[in-house]
């Protein structure tokens, strides 16, 4: 028999694929967010309930298996974010402790900040508010919470993406808006992972009942520079792009992966490319 999923976030990118991912796998899915949402699909329950409702919430945990955190992401303003990442979490943690539930937590590899090298071992020097925020959900999941996985991802993309810089080239194409403007001077590098991906990577580890904290990124890098020329020679589009003369920061040469990949089997198959292409149809 299925598990019962509840996904916390489920109005997110990653939170919106995670429901399709497993509504083709049959799972039993309980969908909540915020934001009122509709699925016509018996096994998709929806919840319109705030993680900082403490007693609706533990009322919606208690009926599920597994509970998938995508929330506490960047949201605008950072007192949200940073609502969402103390109290918030203090909430789930209470409620998946309660019921004996066990938690997937999505956290960042920001939480790193500038580094040539990292792997999960390394030290935490978070560089900005949304790190620093990260980095404390992180502590109170792996103090408190017994039956966990924490799982730290470079960035996301994907179709049903509202912020980011792919979301943000892909919408300048569509509405033919050239001109970008960024706060730094380019240099600013990621791995880029597609969000149905890691939906893979989730759905592995829950079945294989992994615990522990793990690192888990795409295996394309790019700086905004690199990304801005793709977007460009496959789209046959030119972009007017204003710099900022300001260095970027949590820039990490390299992110190792072979702590979670000694557990799981995993190949990306979505790239970068393949996506851009996706633009043209």
């Amino acid at each position: 028999m299925n598990k019962k999923i509840l996904i916390l976030g489920a109005s997110g990118l990653l939170g919106q694929t995670l429901v399709e991912f497993f509504k083709q796998k049959k799972y039993i899915i309980g969908a909540l967010s915020r934001k009122s949402l509709s699925y016509a699909d018996i096994n998709i329950t929806t919840y319109n309930i705030d993680i900082l409702d403490y007693e609706l919430l533990e009322q919606v945990i208690e009926k599920y298996d597994i509970i998938i955190n995508c929330t506490g992401q960047i949201t605008n303003p950072i007192s949200q974010c940073l609502s969402l990442n103390t109290e918030g979490i203090t909430n789930i943690i209470n409620a998946v402790n309660m019921h004996n539930k066990k938690l997937v937590h999505i956290s960042s590899v920001s939480v790193y900040g500038s580094a040539k090298y990292v792997n999960e071992e390394n030290d935490l020097n978070p560089e900005t508010p949304y790190a620093a925020i990260k980095y404390f959900a992180d502590y109170l999941i792996k103090q408190r919470v017994k039956d966990h996985i924490l799982l730290r991802v470079s960035n996301l993309y994907g179709q049903n993406q509202k912020k980011g810089i792919v979301n943000y080239l892909e919408k300048s194409y569509l509405s033919n808006n050239k001109n970008l403007y960024f706060n730094n001077d380019g240099s600013l590098k990621r791995y880029y992972l597609h969000a149905q991906d890691f939906s893979m990577v989730i759905d592995k580890v829950i079945k294989e009942n992994i615990k522990g904290t793990y690192n888990i990124v795409g295996n394309e890098q790019f700086t905004i520079k690199e990304l801005i020329a793709m977007f460009e020679s496959i789209l046959n589009f030119k972009f007017k792009v204003e710099y900022q003369k300001v260095p970027s920061i949590e820039n990490i040469d390299t992110i190792e992966c072979s702590k979670l990949y000694s557990k799981i089997s995993f190949n990306c198959e979505i790239n970068m490319k393949n996506y851009i292409k996706g633009l043209l149809k």
